[in-house]
């Protein structure tokens, strides 16, 4: 099966290193959104069918830009839209600091979700930043996820910072997809609990193998 995974906001695509090796049995491609530098490459053609794994902001990204059709839909620490989620003055402000000090700005978001080690010597690209904000400030993905015509699985930790219990709950809950919580994650879940998202992901995979 080909895997699609595309990173969130602020990083780069190394943030699947612990998560990646679990599928070696499937054809992986990596998305480069060009937030930051020097992460692995990105994949320039992504395949039709694919399973297609995001995290925080790439499942937006998946919903806006993804390939169709989708086999399957995977959320971990996503969200559909953001911004009817967090009060205005927060984007607001990080919108501020990055105009201001867009590495303090960064280095302040990498130590709120528990990277900061990871973080180190990332080289940001503001300007792709920026960018990303303002999307993140203006896109709704909700009537692209309502005419998804593929399965979708939710991955959330209890103790998310970014994308809170509450947002998680109405965004994925009530059947919209297969919803598994994990008690204290954080938000970089993949990067925290790899093996338990792997194992959910691998049963969610094999579901919709043919």
């Amino acid at each position: 099966m080909n895997i699609v995974f595309v990173h969130g906001w602020g990083c780069h695509a190394a943030v699947w290193d612990k998560l990646v090796p679990y599928f070696g049995d499937h054809d992986v491609h990596l998305v480069d959104l060009g937030f930051v530098r020097g992460g692995p490459r990105g994949a320039s053609v992504f395949p039709e069918n694919a399973l297609c794994v995001g995290h925080s902001f790439g499942v937006m990204w998946l919903l806006k830009h993804g390939t169709r059709p989708m086999r399957g839909l995977v959320s971990i620490a996503g969200f559909d839209c953001l911004h009817k989620y967090v009060p205005h003055e927060v984007l607001a402000e990080m919108r501020e600091g990055m105009r201001h000090d867009a590495r303090a700005q960064m280095e302040q978001f990498w130590e709120s979700i528990g990277v900061a080690d990871e973080t180190a010597g990332w080289d940001i690209d503001a300007g792709g930043l920026r960018g990303g904000l303002d999307w993140i400030a203006t896109w709704d993905t909700g009537p692209e996820l309502k005419a998804l015509d593929a399965p979708v699985l939710a991955l959330a930790a209890k103790n998310d910072r970014v994308v809170r219990k509450e947002a998680t709950q109405a965004i994925w809950g009530d059947g919209a997809a297969e919803l598994h919580w994990h008690a204290h994650g954080g938000h970089m879940l993949q990067l925290s609990e790899p093996e338990w998202c792997a194992k959910h992901i691998r049963t969610f995979a094999d579901a919709l193998e043919p």
